[in-house]
């Protein structure tokens, strides 16, 4: 019975922080025009979440002016059941979004979060634009919190400045510290049970 114990653990060490710990890749699908400037906003939005807070993130980009493009943007609003016209569309995972806004950057990162450790179906990936994405890669992402810890400022001309607003996440909301939390109690507990396992196999010998 100890033997089994102990094998459970060694089982769990091994396993366990391999399959929480992996991170999932993100996959965005950005529908723009050249000459669209709320387009331009977001791309930069985009852009910046990818450098300084999700590296999880791939975007592809659909410059609609190109008649391609715009027949696959079609079909994807289709597949999504959109019926607005016009861009900018976006598809993060399992959802689709028109137009751009203050509370779409709300939800763009809150999705974005959350796929990036749960697996989702990608359904405008695998059944047109014919890719997967990876669910094992390393490294850990900042919890998106509320409505202001990431805001990207536009001016008049549309450009998107460098300045971000961001707050310290806190690490106990981590899930990456959640995990590590979790693992070391199943240890301790194993660990207390095959202790008291060896001291009543002792106790019974004697």
């Amino acid at each position: 019975m100890k033997k089994i114990i102990l094998s459970m653990l060694f089982f769990l060490l091994m396993f366990f922080p391999m399959s929480v710990f992996a991170l999932n890749e993100v996959n965005v699908y950005f529908f723009y025009s050249p000459t669209c400037n709320i387009c331009s906003q977001e791309k930069a939005f985009l852009e910046a979440l990818q450098q300084n807070k999700y590296p999880n993130l791939r975007i592809y980009y659909y410059d609609t002016s190109e008649d391609k493009n715009l027949a696959i943007m079609n079909q994807a609003k289709e597949l999504y059941q959109e019926t607005t016209n016009g861009v900018p569309f976006t598809i993060i995972g399992d959802t689709a979004f028109a137009g751009f806004s203050q509370s779409k950057k709300c939800s763009i990162q809150k999705n974005i979060y959350n796929y990036s450790y749960h697996t989702y179906e990608n359904k405008f990936g695998t059944m047109i634009g014919g890719q997967s994405y990876r669910t094992d890669l390393e490294g850990d992402v900042e919890e998106y919190t509320d409505d202001e810890d990431y805001l990207i400022e536009e001016n008049p001309g549309g450009d998107t400045s460098n300045e971000i607003k961001e707050e310290k996440e806190s690490i106990f909301t981590n899930p990456k510290f959640q995990s590590s939390i979790i693992l070391v109690v199943c240890g301790v507990v194993l660990g207390v049970f095959v202790l008291f396992l060896t001291f009543f196999e002792r106790r019974n010998r004697t």
